[in-house]
């Protein structure tokens, strides 16, 4: 019996798939421990009325960012996969060249954006104007960070994860030490901003040195002279819409989840510090849902290669078996993780946190276990042709969830909208029943 499972464990670990997902799990393990200490400090340094300025700041960028959509790292994955599934090695200069083009396109507009609407989103949000100030900044991030963006969508694309791993470890380590070093020099919200704003740019200085390295294992990566001379091969207008697309799940999710509950508690309460409790909540909660970061980065190139080989039938059987199994596992992680949740906010956290972020924990796990099996429902939308469904769940789920949380918060300002964001992570049940519907059909559509 023993021999057996030695011997099924050998097979497992002889699996690119598997050997890739352990990787970026890996990697998504230091990623949360970076994160998470950089939060503890932060209460330390600078408390938590500050600290609720930092995440204001960063939900009035993330506004702006995701209503510009953050799909098209996510198209040019999925077109570099299905091409180098069908042997095409030159599409994947191509469609990185549209990349660099037009997320240097979103970067200027977003900056554009940002010096002339934050003004005026700002003071009608109630944002103090430090925070306001601090977004505006912010909106330096994607020109700062495009070769990073380029690289990492190269290595995925071609599924290199252990260089992958490597920038996005370096770059989550580098980003805590240089946010630690501006909250202590400054002792407010700006330092933390100005040290994520150097950690951006570190983070595009050490992509460009692991994809250097990893050009000399790989054929199928081109080099940068060859990605600005493709730019234009892939109009804006073809590529744009499948980024659209794309995106648009993950955009909505992101508004839903991140920005307007910080900006809707901010706006009911007028307390940063509740602001800094809730997501300081969402993050310890977020650790057990790692799990499915490096299941669900790896399915995108997988599944895209399915789909440029046109083999439905077992993206159908695999989909399904990804989505229960990981599921199961992370609700098992969530709930498991709660008794040591409390003592961890007991532990690394000043006194003042401690009620507020385990309550507003307790609250949102229901709704994190109905969450835990969104394993990869863009991808679902983008492998079977399905995007507009997709996007129409998004949408009618983005007003009922945000009506919710608003009224939720009118009810309780301090802990309602807690209450809201529980009922935004269980909707994604909307998009579990499509798929089940879809995975039913005997003869579901070829992608």
């Amino acid at each position: 019996m023993l021999k057996r499972l030695q011997q099924r464990i050998r097979q497992l670990r002889e699996r690119k798939f598997v050997r890739d997902t352990l990787t970026l799990q890996a990697s998504s393990l230091v990623n949360a421990g970076a994160n998470l200490a950089g939060t503890v400090l932060l209460a330390h340094l600078i408390g938590p009325a500050a600290q609720g300025q930092y995440y204001l700041a960063l939900s009035l960028y993330a506004l702006l960012f995701f209503a510009l959509n953050q799909g098209l790292q996510g198209a040019a994955v999925s077109q570099i996969a299905s091409a180098r599934a069908r042997g095409l090695e030159d599409k994947a200069a191509v469609w990185l060249g549209f990349l660099l083009k037009s997320y240097a396109l979103v970067g200027l507009v977003l900056l554009g954006l940002g010096f002339w609407g934050l003004p005026m989103l700002g003071p009608l949000l109630k944002a103090d104007e430090l925070s306001t100030r601090l977004a505006l900044l912010l909106t330096l991030t994607p020109l700062l960070e495009l070769p990073k963006v380029v690289v990492a969508a190269g290595l995925q694309g071609t599924r290199q994860m252990l260089p992958l791993a490597r920038i996005e470890n370096g770059t989550e380590v580098l980003r805590l030490f240089l946010i630690v070093i501006g909250a202590l020099c400054t002792g407010d919200a700006t330092g933390a901003v100005l040290g994520t704003l150097a950690g951006s740019l570190c983070s595009s200085l050490l992509a460009l040195e692991c994809y250097t390295r990893a050009r000399t294992a790989s054929e199928f990566l081109p080099g940068w002279r060859e990605i600005a001379g493709h730019a234009r091969d892939v109009p804006l207008r073809k590529g744009l819409p499948l980024g659209f697309k794309l995106g648009l799940t993950r955009s909505i999710d992101a508004i839903g989840t991140q920005a307007l509950p910080t900006l809707i508690l901010n706006f009911v309460s007028g307390s940063t510090a509740a602001v800094a409790y809730l997501r300081i909540a969402q993050r310890l909660l977020s650790v057990p849902l790692l799990l499915m970061q490096g299941i669900s980065r790896n399915l995108l190139p997988k599944f895209s290669e399915l789909a440029g080989l046109r083999d439905m039938q077992r993206f159908r059987r695999e989909f399904a078996r990804t989505m229960l199994i990981s599921g199961s596992l992370i609700s098992v992680g969530v709930i498991a993780t709660m008794p040591l949740l409390g003592l961890g906010v007991g532990w690394f956290f000043p006194v003042s946190y401690h009620e507020p972020v385990r309550l507003m924990a307790w609250i949102l796990v229901p709704g994190f276990v109905v969450m835990s099996f969104s394993v990869a429902n863009d991808i679902f939308y983008l492998v079977t042709n399905t995007l507009i469904a997709g996007m129409v769940i998004c949408v009618i789920g983005l007003v009922f969830n945000a009506l919710a949380v608003w009224y939720l918060a009118w009810l309780d300002p301090f802990y309602g909208v807690a209450w809201g964001l529980s009922v935004t992570y269980a909707s994604a049940a909307l998009h579990y029943a499509y798929e089940w519907w879809w995975l039913r059909r005997p003869h579901a559509p070829q992608g």
